[in-house]
């Protein structure tokens, strides 16, 4: 065998290996989990129109690139705002997941730093 087709096919297994390990791991990422304290915070924040409409320009601002005009992004059930697994969520379960992050969620408790805006992007998550 050349030196060449050797390190074609030790360049393959490689990448192989890799993509292998790549797979593993997404597979085996636990589930996004809320505590039950977490779960169980209410939301302060009235659903009134004014807070919607403040809801909706963060929404617009922060979070429909990547789940959709709508909120109906096709991937995993919970970033589609209009699913059933979705809608069968406290308000407290999403107000932490909004703050937390997780997986290619990024936490956004720093990034929207008043609570009030996170709660109101709760309530107009609520509408879609």
């Amino acid at each position: 065998m050349t030196k060449s087709k050797f390190n074609k096919i030790a360049t393959s297994i490689s990448v192989f290996a890799l993509v292998l390990c790549l797979v593993s791991f997404v597979s085996f990422q636990k589930a996004w989990t809320v505590s039950a304290a977490d779960s169980g915070i209410k939301n302060p924040v009235k659903a009134d129109a004014a807070s919607v409409a403040a809801g909706k320009a963060l929404y617009t601002k922060s979070c429909k690139m990547c789940h959709g005009e709508k909120g109906d992004s096709k991937a995993a059930a919970p970033s589609n705002f209009t699913s059933k697994e979705f809608k069968a969520q406290t308000d407290g379960a999403i107000y932490t997941k909004i703050n937390n992050g997780f997986g290619k969620m990024p936490a956004y408790k720093a990034k929207i730093k008043e609570d009030k805006e996170r709660w109101n992007l709760v309530n107009y998550l609520r509408t879609l």
